[in-house]
């Protein structure tokens, strides 16, 4: 297995032994975590790549019960002579955490192949449902992602109901339900949005699922977010692409404060990077979570991460808190002191911040039920007009893309996004990353949206990386990242430069 384990040196175990000796001595409590500095605390944790060869369509990966479950293909679980042709099918399998590995895992349902993606999965504490993403076919015309339900009886799995306010043409996707099954977190695009997929909450009642509602402007952008899962404290983690993190989709967590969700806090450079960060969770043990990362196009295929407790240090270091055994709350105090949000913290207050109160959701309003066991759903008249963004409006089609300038492919237009640079040699400015490659850039300047720009390039950790623009500030090159990605760069994300250097440190995204 590759380990990319944070390393612990001896001075550091010296120095916290002699630290908290006398304290111990004296009876005297444990410091709290919380005057711990991040490099401290990242000396608890340890990372590594999960030693799974998956052969499946993604690399997505969840807990389930004392293991863990993933997508691959029958045809490698099967004994058979090598030379043997099958084409297998697409099936979930499970595999306990103590024995990871491919010819340790078996079906999760003996009775359904359960081919959808753990990422886009959530299960009660009990274990007795599952929530999940699956997509089924709207007017003939196209399928749509949809959440369902299915109840699990004695190891098997039972007829999948699909949940009553998905009956419309929109997208809905990776259910995230609470620890006591009252509410439901997902990732859509109905309205009202902010562009993208947003994420939105329900209510379960008596009565059934309540009206779902935005999650608000403080969560959602105009990039998507999605993955979402809520830990044993109710804490939101997800993953997104239009909060100014480090690049592609990065993970944030929104601290629960027993009434709402705190703004969204970048989860560190420990665990975000250049890449796409997708699928965080954490084991209900409280000491384990996995993720998995998709890379930059012509790069390597992605990894699946494991973070767990460094017991090692622990002992070590003479803390045996409970507090500390708990991996959220670990990763409450590495965001606490850390990089969140491209800005660094200034303490409990700004993670104290409401992004969204749930006294805001409806109590008892619900939609109409769809019908059970997953008939094709009746779609919602397309009416080719602006509705205004209010609570339970009519359902809309699926939201046009961003206009562009549509310009004459025999008129060629060459515009520069911003005026020349100011002779301030200390400016930042941002660009737009939009690919990377072995290469030197072979293509001076792109097209997009009608309009051709200049590529700027530079050498970074191996490899040469192409941008385009030129911004004064982080909001315009955001505006101009979606621009991008809407032109088939999708992992198109915004850098700092300064004398045309990268900027790695992350406070200059300080809005």
């Amino acid at each position: 297995m590759h380990r990319i384990t944070s390393h612990i040196n001896l001075v550091f175990y010296l120095f916290i032994v002699t630290a908290l000796l006398p304290i111990y001595l004296n009876g005297s409590p444990v410091p709290n975590m919380d005057d711990v500095d991040s490099v401290r605390v990242k000396e608890l944790l340890v990372m590594d790549t999960v030693d799974l060869k998956i052969h499946g369509p993604d690399n997505n990966i969840t807990f389930y019960m004392n293991g863990m479950v993933f997508l691959s293909n029958t045809k490698y679980h099967q004994n058979m002579i090598p030379d043997h042709i099958t084409f297998g099918v697409i099936k979930t399998y499970f595999v306990p955490l103590e024995y990871i590995a491919l010819e340790n895992s078996r079906p999760l349902f003996i009775n359904d192949d359960f081919p959808y993606s753990p990422a886009g999965m959530s299960f009660t504490r009990d274990y007795r449902t599952v929530y999940f993403t699956k997509k089924v076919r709207i007017s003939g015309r196209r399928n749509v992602e949809k959440i369902f339900e299915m109840s699990i009886i004695n190891g098997e799995g039972s007829r999948h109901k699909q949940l009553s306010f998905t009956g419309d043409p929109s997208r809905y996707m990776h259910p995230a339900i609470s620890l006591d099954d009252s509410y439901m977190i997902f990732s859509s695009d109905r309205t009202p949005s902010n562009g993208g997929l947003d994420l939105f909450i329900a209510r379960k009642t008596e009565a059934g699922w309540s009206i779902p509602v935005n999650m608000g402007q403080s969560i959602n952008t105009s990039g998507h977010e999605w993955y979402p899962y809520l830990d044993h404290s109710n804490n939101l983690y997800f993953s997104s692409s239009g909060h100014m993190g480090l690049g592609g989709y990065d993970v944030y967590v929104c601290f629960f404060n027993g009434s709402g969700w705190g703004e969204p806090q970048n989860l560190t450079d420990y665990i975000n990077t250049s890449n796409d960060e997708l699928g965080f969770s954490i084991h209900p043990n409280k000491k384990m979570a996995v993720y998995s990362t998709s890379p930059e196009p012509e790069s390597t295929p992605g990894e699946i991460y494991k973070m767990s407790l460094n017991n090692k240090a622990f002992l070590l270091s003479g803390i045996d808190d409970i507090r500390n055994q708990d991996l959220s709350l670990l990763l409450r105090d590495l965001v606490k002191t850390g990089f969140t949000s491209a800005v660094f913290a200034a303490g409990i207050e700004t993670l104290e911040e409401i992004g969204f109160d749930m006294n805001v959701m409806p109590l008892l309003a619900t939609e109409e039920e769809v019908e059970p066991d997953e008939p094709e759903p009746k779609p919602a008249a397309v009416i080719p007009v602006i509705v205004p963004i209010v609570p339970e409006a009519e359902p809309k089609p699926e939201p046009e893309p961003e206009p562009v300038l549509e310009v004459a492919a025999s008129e060629p237009v060459i515009e520069e996004p911003v005026p020349e640079p100011e002779p301030d040699s200390d400016k930042v400015i941002f660009r737009v990353q939009i690919l990377s490659s072995s290469k030197t850039n072979r293509n001076p300047s792109v097209t997009i949206a009608g309009t051709r720009y200049s590529t700027f390039e530079y050498f970074y950790k191996g490899a040469y990386r192409i941008t385009v623009g030129e911004f004064a500030t982080v909001q315009d090159a955001s505006s101009f990242r979606t621009k991008c990605r809407t032109a088939g760069y999708n992992q198109a994300f915004v850098a700092a430069f300064r004398n045309n250097e990268r900027e790695t440190d992350p406070s200059v995204f300080k809005r």
